[in-house]
């Protein structure tokens, strides 16, 4: 989903962001008017849900109707996918011969959704009355395998028999890997989202990122691929699949382009609207997943959110694959046992207790490091230790991308080699610059925002010298502004009407990238008293003064706004300015907020329906 029109920055930049503010542009009354005949509702709706479709380009007909009521019959044809029809045709000649097949994946959640996916396709697949014969799928482990196809996999499914591999979200850059395969007697089936240099031997190579490609969604992630090919199945052998069988797979499809943080526009939105509604059937629900659900606390009666896959399910699974078992996260989405799921939930959520302790002590060391080259004005950072684990080093990467605003490289250290992750600014590709200093590593991929790269450890330095180079080569574009939807008076509103506004957005759902929460401004607003500080200082709550209702009833503005993850920038702003408690208070503020479903429950006192995230905020203009 694109937004109708470019942003125009105004006033200064945001305290928490660090970027200046930007309206997207609202559609005309005219416009407005014209879309409220063609809303597919039956149902009223406000101005603001109207212009919040409008800012983001779904204006016709057509757009509004696929919108509100997708359906699977809007799939793109999986055979626009270059060479799917010689993945389709391979996988059901195994099936005719009953051959031995194996599934690779990757140990990230869209390789395990993918993973799973496959390997649950495969198992179903009946063609001419025979079967395959499945091998375990097999997902990497990071600290023993590394990234890619994993060679020894290839020698030991080679040494049971297996003629055809299957790779899911792994594969395309595999060119010696799947060699190996060839030499040693074994077909291979590629399914991946990832670039690459060199087309690998595989019998086929189903990548949506290829050159040449025509497929209408480039932004498939891997997880997606296999559904794709599990469609494609489908539509070439009527019956091959049991009727419901994809249906039964869009949890792992929408869980997997979620985690990867696949655009959700089109047809991915279409596969995680209908992949929610999968997981929020609690008759169908896959064991695994309910007891992920139970772990996180999401088990309370409220609908499962792509917000809940982002923050709750999909850090836990990551958590397996990066400290813990990463097969254990597999064994957990295949499972149908419900007493084996509760048991590897609860593994998985110990990992990812123990993977947020050493995140902290991660990022509280690379700040330390940091400091000394963002004080003097380096444009990126790339830092490097021996005694952080290369499976958090990403996240770490990411923290301190969001403190500084700049591209970081965090590099584990083992040995005489190095592991490296990358993690960029909106403006900035660290894939093309990591590129351009290849010469200093081993191998490296990823995408203009992530990207991992492995090198020795003899080379760090001169590789950190490059890659500063080539960042400062970069043209200065400045921040990516802070966009906003529209501006909602909170000042002029009550509850009861912010309350009604959070029904009408559930509609826009799923969010997520490409279709990210409505974001609204509200300005010249008084702080009630200084904000208080949550979880240690890390997050703020803040509450403004709104006027008196002299009809009795309750103000918008009397409901606390949360922030998180705010706390070090408003400490920073504090100190940076001098500022004391009663300068707060005397000045205005203008915010950007969001607005959505409240899942806490009190003991006691009433529910409240309705939770208020703040955004940005930054000074006023003084009257």
């Amino acid at each position: 989903m694109q937004y109708a029109m470019d942003f125009v920055a105004d006033g200064p930049v945001g305290i928490f962001s660090g970027r200046p503010w930007c309206a997207h542009a609202e559609g005309c009354p005219q416009e407005i008017q014209a879309m409220r005949r063609k809303l597919p509702l039956d149902f009223p709706v406000s101005d603001a849900l109207v212009n919040v479709l409008a800012c983001r380009g779904v204006t016709s007909t057509a757009n509004l109707d696929r919108f509100f009521y997708p359906s699977l019959d809007q799939l793109h044809d999986p055979f626009d996918l270059q060479e799917m029809d010689r993945a389709v045709d391979r996988v059901l000649q195994a099936a005719a011969r009953g051959e031995k097949v194996a599934v690779h994946g990757d140990f990230d959640v869209d390789g395990l959704t993918g993973a799973a996916l496959l390997a649950e396709t495969l198992g179903a697949v009946r063609h001419q009355g025979s079967a395959i014969r499945t091998e375990p799928a097999f997902v990497p482990d990071r600290a023993t395998d590394g990234y890619g196809v994993a060679g020894r996999m290839i020698r030991e499914w080679a040494s049971r028999g297996v003629t055809l591999l299957l790779t899911v979200d792994t594969g395309s850059a595999a060119a010696t890997e799947i060699a190996l395969a060839g030499d040693l007697g074994m077909d291979v089936v590629v399914l991946d989202h990832h670039i690459f240099e060199e087309r690998p031997q595989a019998v086929a190579l189903v990548n949506p990122r290829r050159d040449g490609g025509t497929y209408a969604n480039l932004e498939l992630s891997g997880v997606g691929v296999a559904f794709k090919f599990a469609e494609a199945l489908s539509l070439r052998e009527p019956g091959c699949l049991p009727e419901d069988f994809l249906v039964s797979v869009l949890d792992l499809a929408a869980l997997g382009l979620v985690a990867d943080q696949m655009s959700l526009v089109g047809e991915n939105r279409l596969l995680v609207k209908k992949g929610l509604e999968r997981f929020n059937d609690r008759e169908h629900i896959r064991p695994g997943l309910s007891a992920l659900l139970e772990v996180s606390g999401l088990d309370r009666g409220f609908p499962v959110t792509t917000s809940d896959f982002a923050y709750q399910l999909a850090p836990r699974l990551n958590a397996c694959g990066r400290i813990g078992r990463v097969m254990s996260a597999l064994e957990l989405l295949l499972t149908r046992d419900p007493a084996v799921a509760r048991r590897l939930a609860a593994e998985a959520d110990r990992t990812n207790s123990r993977r947020k302790e050493q995140d902290q002590l991660l990022k509280e060391e690379a700040i330390a490091m940091a400091l000394p080259f963002v004080q003097r004005g380096e444009p990126g950072l790339v830092l490097a230790a021996s005694n952080w684990h290369k499976g958090i080093i990403g996240i770490g990467a990411a923290r301190l991308v969001e403190q500084y605003r700049l591209p970081v490289i965090l590099i584990a250290i083992e040995g005489d080699e190095a592991r490296g992750s990358a993690r960029s600014v909106p403006h900035i590709d660290v894939k093309a610059v990591l590129d351009q200093c290849a010469k200093h590593l081993v191998r490296h991929g990823g995408h203009a925002q992530a990207a991992g790269m492995t090198l020795r450890r003899r080379d760090i330095d001169a590789f950190r010298t490059d890659f500063l180079a080539a960042l400062g080569e970069q043209p200065a574009t400045g921040p990516l502004p802070e966009g906003y939807d529209l501006d909602l008076p909170l000042d002029t509103l009550e509850t009861t009407d912010v309350a009604r506004l959070v029904r009408e957005l559930e509609h826009l759902e799923p969010f997520g990238a490409g279709n990210r929460k409505p974001v609204f401004r509200c300005c010249g607003l008084r702080l009630q008293r200084p904000p208080t500080s949550l979880s240690g200082g890390a997050h703020l709550r803040f509450a403004f003064r709104g006027p008196a209702r002299g009809n009795g009833g309750t103000p918008a503005l009397g409901r606390e706004f949360v922030s998180f993850g705010c706390g070090e920038s408003w400490r920073q702003m504090l100190a940076r300015e001098e500022l004391r408690p009663r300068d707060l208070l005397d000045r205005t503020w203008d915010i950007l907020f969001q607005i959505g479903r409240s899942t806490y429950r009190p003991r006691s006192g009433a529910y409240d329906p309705v939770q208020q995230l703040l955004v940005d905020i930054r000074p006023g203009a003084e009257p």
